[in-house]
């Protein structure tokens, strides 16, 4: 069993990477892929180029067994919906198991992603519970993992919550803090890093 891990990624940042190797232990994950979307549907076109996020994914996951980049949506002209994602690997590997991760925001608006219902007959869902974020599951209530169960018992169809480690790491805050001149925190991955100031991302 493995986790897809879509995003812009814009960049990655230590918090993404820590994240995925929580998911990882937790739920005894293969593998967990980062999914770069060409066209984001829920946000602004990144400011990175496609192969720029790519190679910064790459330079984060560096020394880190267990994850992986997939292009797959690189790879497509089109709006990145996650529904023909997993169609295209289902039908790659009929047998494959597979898992999408999200944040507990963007789970509050599922419903309202192309084909939800069709999403849960290709994968499970992780959801990472955000700090201050209510999770509502509504509709998808009935696919909740029962308490106790495991979700490598179900090859698709169940949504299990991941309490996430709080992290003070984001995409925008790094935007923000590169283009004034401020400390990162500890944020960037040191080669992530040297590859936004030799490519001048981010600058006012």
């Amino acid at each position: 069993m493995k986790a897809l891990f879509g995003g812009t990624f814009n960049p990655v940042h230590n918090g993404h990477i820590a994240l995925a190797r929580e998911v990882a232990e937790r739920f005894a994950l293969a593998c967990v892929e980062f999914v770069p979307s060409l066209q984001p549907v829920h946000r602004a076109q990144p400011d990175a180029s496609a192969a720029q996020r790519v190679e910064m994914i790459r330079l984060a996951i560096g020394g880190h067994p267990g994850l992986a980049v997939n292009t797959i949506e690189l790879e497509r002209s089109g709006p990145s919906f996650t529904v023909d994602t997993l169609e295209v690997l289902k039908a790659t590997a009929p047998d494959s198991r597979l898992c999408w991760l999200m944040g507990s925001d963007a789970f509050n608006d599922f419903a309202s992603w192309k084909q939800p219902l069709r999403i849960l007959e290709l994968a499970n869902l992780i959801v990472c519970a955000r700090p201050q974020c209510e999770l509502r599951p509504g509709r998808f209530a009935s696919c909740l993992l029962p308490p106790g169960e495991s979700l490598a018992a179900y090859p698709a169809g169940r949504i299990a919550y991941f309490a996430m480690r709080a992290n003070p790491c984001s995409s925008t805050a790094v935007r923000r803090d590169l283009r004034n001149g401020h400390s990162l925190n500890g944020c960037l991955a040191p080669a992530v890093l040297d590859f936004i100031h030799q490519n001048h991302l981010y600058e006012n």
